[in-house]
């Protein structure tokens, strides 16, 4: 789907379609535009291998602006990434990507949309990152800065042996506002913040985090983050570790959320937490608007204790 919303680089152009071809582009000053409505959609086994290390995502979204419709959308076993956004300002609402094959959520190219209700659930044995968040790669102060606003956020992974999930690498400048998140079962790192531009972004009050439960992460379950010592260090010395489990960060690490076991299932998952989780308590209040259910003032996607979600009657996990 492209639009004619802002993004953060010239003459635009969609990957996957030739660079002579006209309807690949994408981008301009419309900021509430529409690329269409999406409503109770399943996206599953989509993309294909256009050429070496070029594959298609499961949904790709291109300078949409905010009158477009993203809702009740489940993206399953794509490909490539589940939903990658270039630029623009489209919002996303009751959102579940399973089993992507690369990151499930990729953003680059200033999008600064909202986004509320959204499960990721990666699979053993594909994946990378749950989110990969980019501004620019060839000017990462490039404007728009990318810079999404989220709450009610459930990330979540088995713990893999056979792959390297990390919940969120921001990389390349972006920025982000993240509240009332859920991270559970990873098996690389929690949060990788890659450059020096990146870092800028929390002191110029672009990137933010608050209130966000993390559970089992890392090699044992207990290390959170990967060490960044000399060649290792990619942020200028920035200290992951302290950051996150500082004060000013509200992050609770540790803490169970108390999934049941059925949300790591591959073909019958159920995302809400029990109705004793932690997680019913400490949200940040969601910013007022029409956009936004104010009432979800807990951690995660889903109400802990639901016996009936967002999800029912319309999701599907297939395993082929």
């Amino acid at each position: 789907m492209l639009g004619s919303a802002p993004v953060n680089v010239a003459n635009a152009h969609i990957e996957g379609i030739p660079d002579g071809d006209t309807r690949g582009a994408f981008g301009g000053s419309d900021a509430d535009g529409s690329c269409g409505v999406m409503e109770y959609t399943r996206v599953e086994f989509a993309g294909f291998e256009v050429y070496a290390n070029n594959e298609l995502n499961g949904l790709t979204l291109g300078g949409c602006g905010s009158s477009t419709i993203i809702r009740n959308v489940q993206v399953h076993r794509a490909l490539d990434d589940g939903i990658e956004v270039f630029g623009g300002t489209v919002d996303l609402k009751h959102i579940i990507i399973t089993g992507a094959a690369d990151d499930s959520l990729d953003w680059d190219m200033g999008w600064r949309g909202r986004v509320q209700f959204l499960v990721v659930q990666q699979h053993a044995n594909v994946g990378d990152n749950a989110f990969e968040g980019d501004n620019l790669k060839a000017n990462p102060d490039a404007t728009p800065i990318s810079a999404p606003v989220m709450y009610n956020v459930t990330l979540i992974s088995p713990r893999s042996h056979e792959k390297y999930h990390r919940a969120m690498t921001l990389k390349v400048g972006t920025g982000g506002h993240f509240n009332n998140m859920i991270i559970d079962g990873f098996s690389g790192e929690t949060i990788d913040l890659k450059g020096g531009e990146t870092v800028r972004r929390i002191q110029e009050g672009e990137l933010t985090f608050n209130s966000m439960m993390v559970h089992k992460v890392g090699s044992r379950g207990l290390t959170f983050f990967d060490s960044e010592n000399m060649d290792n260090d990619d942020d200028n010395g920035f200290d992951e570790r302290r950051y996150f489990q500082s004060r000013s960060v509200g992050a609770q690490f540790g803490t169970d959320p108390l999934l049941t076991r059925d949300a790591t299932s591959t073909s019958h998952p159920d995302f809400a937490p029990t109705s004793r989780s932690p997680a019913r308590n400490g949200a940040t209040a969601i910013t007022q608007g029409e956009f936004w259910d104010e009432a979800a003032d807990y951690l995660g996607a889903m109400r802990p204790g639901s016996a009936q979600t967002w999800a029912d009657n319309w999701t599907a996990f297939p395993l082929n």
